[in-house]
């Protein structure tokens, strides 16, 4: 579980989040939606330690971000807006390898679950190219195709369909879906779309840096989209 206790975030002297309490469930698939600007990628952030917490705290499975930054992110991958801001190598299966790299395996056990996580995402044609000659969507699943390789128990996704069109939409979304529904990998998504949060079961709403919404998506209405500044 991922638990969030009375979180309050300081970018210089400006209060970015204020008192935000939260706890993600194992398996979940929760979108946390609101305009831009409102704090959304910024209380993203903060579920795999790429930020601290000015007050309170973040815990992964009870691991406290401040203490244990490394366990934390083996936990929670992180699939940035722009893909190129995390692929490292030019080769794509490289590039997957990347993170495993960097964690040690051995060379065989890391070809294995590559190969078996490009086989999962159904991008073998993928596996030899140059990343730079991809398209948009091709790098997208390049991006999370590294993150998947390191078997994390939740992932976030920070406005995935931002650069995309929208046939490369379809797919990431419907691959986020089944990463949820048959590999019980818990979904956290950041959107300011609403036609993202389809698949999403509890929703999160941020405005002006507080929660003003958490519940099934069910409940969410017109008036709270309004409150927070998104088109219904």
């Amino acid at each position: 579980m991922i638990q969030i206790k009375n979180l309050d975030f300081k970018y210089e002297d400006e209060l970015i989040l204020k008192n935000i309490n939260l706890e993600l469930k194992d398996g979940c698939y929760t979108a946390i939606i609101g305009a831009n600007g409102s704090g959304k990628t910024t209380l993203a952030k903060h579920l795999n330690a790429l930020l601290m917490p000015t007050k309170g705290s973040v815990t992964i499975d009870e691991i406290d971000t401040k203490k244990d930054q490394i366990s934390v992110r083996k936990k929670v991958g992180f699939v940035f807006q722009n893909p190129e801001d995390q692929l490292v190598y030019s080769i794509v299966e490289e590039d997957i390898a990347f993170g495993l790299e960097n964690l040690g395996m051995r060379t065989e056990e890391m070809k294995t679950k590559v190969n078996s996580t490009i086989k999962g995402l159904d991008i073998e044609y993928l596996a030899k190219k140059n990343v730079n000659i991809l398209s948009a969507g091709q790098k997208q699943l390049t991006a999370l195709a590294g993150i998947l390789a390191m078997s994390p128990k939740y992932i976030v996704f920070d406005e995935p369909t931002t650069l995309l069109d929208n046939k490369n939409k379809k797919n990431i979304m419907d691959v986020v879906n089944t990463l949820n529904k048959e590999n019980k990998i818990g979904i956290i998504l950041v959107t300011n779309l609403l036609n993202d949060i389809k698949y999403a079961k509890n929703v999160i709403v941020i405005c002006n840096g507080r929660i003003i919404f958490n519940d099934k998506k069910s409940k969410l209405n017109n008036k709270i989209l309004k409150k927070a500044g998104l088109d219904a």
